[in-house]
């Protein structure tokens, strides 16, 4: 759940705009009658690793297909990205999140995919709440590439020796009172902070309004709550700032979603809320002692919810539309591409892969597939795709909380100013 990048680069809605107007991406076909695609992503080593495993499979059952890889951090994809797809120099196979999904399906940037459905791409056995979320104005323009969900992420021993407890046994809840309790006591016994500050992600403000009956977008796209409930949260979060509950505003600035700038990762929090998705990155990169929570709720909502991590898009200017669905259906429903990528995307979409690959899952994928089966009767439905605006909205949502750590603005106004920016955004 990366964030947006800060740095100059190519304005997305511009370079949106000027592909229309230039020639297709992906490569045409060679003498022998192949063709080549290109395919690319954002994420971890982790990911790179399995993904490109996975590729190779598909091209040694496909040799008419050659598919060249491309992958890097999630600031640096899209600034690419962009800029590529001005150019007329897209690939052919990309990968999207919740925040740019509804982006490129409304600048005309994706192909609709509804008509491979049932042709080169399966759907049967993805559930219609996970495709819902690649669902832009009544089409299918993404197809989610896992199922992940929330979670707290933790080390268990300094919890442990600060005596304080996290919940542990499948069905268990805890308040947010519960939580600042735990966390404050992790702080002010050891040397690093109880978890990191989770205020500067607009996902996880999503989570706190729908517990409290709210939601972060309505169903045509507004915004759908008020500086008052904004406040209220910032709130929240920022009364544990003082006693190192939460980390100093030092680190929380360079969080952007990826497990390498983590202030878990960093050693310099216990503790961190993210997707299940990410879990791979975790035990790879901090150590197999981390474990998972449920998020705190005060309500009978947990905000937990069965979301696409990333979704795979195919591009409309490409020449080989249909090789790059046969692509993406090998990558979402293929069995031994499952035991692959097993859940370096959160667990398989296609529920007979997913039963599949947590029935054989140890290490990393065994963490994230015992999360989702703890968890089951707290994750709710999908909460939709983020409609067109919403990548700047997460990007100022981010740039003003670091105002507010950073005591740069109050939290009353840096609420006002993000209600009215956003306003701004969706109706542009």
């Amino acid at each position: 759940m990366p964030r947006l990048a800060r740095r100059a680069g190519v304005p997305l809605t511009a370079a949106l705009l000027l592909s229309a107007a230039l020639a297709g991406c992906g490569g045409g076909a060679s003498d022998d009658g192949s063709v080549t695609l290109r395919f690319v992503w954002w994420g971890n080593e982790d990911r790179a690793k399995v993904t490109n495993q996975a590729v190779e499979e598909f091209q040694r059952r496909n040799p008419g297909i050659k598919v060249e890889t491309e992958y890097s951090g999630y600031d640096a994809y899209f600034q690419k990205l962009s800029t590529q797809v001005a150019g007329g120099a897209g690939p052919d196979l990309l990968q999207l999140d919740r925040a740019t999904v509804g982006e490129y399906a409304g600048r005309g940037v994706l192909a609709d995919l509804t008509e491979h459905v049932g042709g080169h791409i399966k759907t049967d056995d993805i559930p219609d709440t996970l495709l819902a979320g690649g669902e832009v104005g009544g089409k299918q323009h993404a197809i989610p590439a896992g199922q992940t969900t929330q979670m707290l992420v933790f080390d268990p021993a300094p919890f442990t020796a600060a005596g304080a407890t996290v919940p542990s046994a499948p069905g268990e809840k805890w308040t947010w009172a519960q939580f600042a309790e735990a966390v404050n006591k992790v702080g002010a016994a050891g040397s690093v902070a109880g978890t990191t500050d989770f205020g500067w992600a607009v996902d996880w403000f999503e989570v706190w309004l729908h517990q409290n009956g709210e939601a972060l977008y309505t169903g045509d796209g507004k915004l759908g709550f008020d500086a008052a409930k904004l406040t209220e949260y910032w709130t929240m979060v920022s009364a544990l700032r003082p006693g190192k509950g939460a980390t100093a505003p030092e680190v929380t600035t360079k969080m952007d979603g990826s497990v390498q700038n983590s202030g878990m990762v960093t050693k310099q929090s216990a503790s961190e809320i993210g997707y299940d998705s990410s879990l791979t990155g975790y035990f790879t990169s901090y150590g197999p002692t981390v474990r998972t929570a449920p998020l705190p709720s005060d309500t009978a909502e947990s905000g937990m919810a069965a979301l696409p991590p990333v979704l795979f898009g195919v591009s409309q200017r490409s020449k080989h539309k249909d090789a790059a669905a046969k692509l993406l259906d090998f990558l979402v429903n293929d069995p031994d591409a499952g035991k692959v990528l097993g859940a370096s995307r959160g667990v398989p979409p296609n529920s007979e892969v997913r039963e599949q690959v947590c029935g054989a899952a140890v290490d990393a994928t065994k963490l994230v597939c015992d999360h989702e089966s703890a968890q089951e009767d707290k994750i709710g439905p999908s909460f939709g795709p983020w409609p067109t605006g919403s990548a700047a909205v997460k990007r100022d949502f981010q740039r003003t909380y670091d105002d507010v750590i950073f005591n740069r603005v109050g939290i009353a106004e840096a609420a006002e100013r993000v209600v009215r920016d956003a306003e701004q955004a969706l109706g542009s």
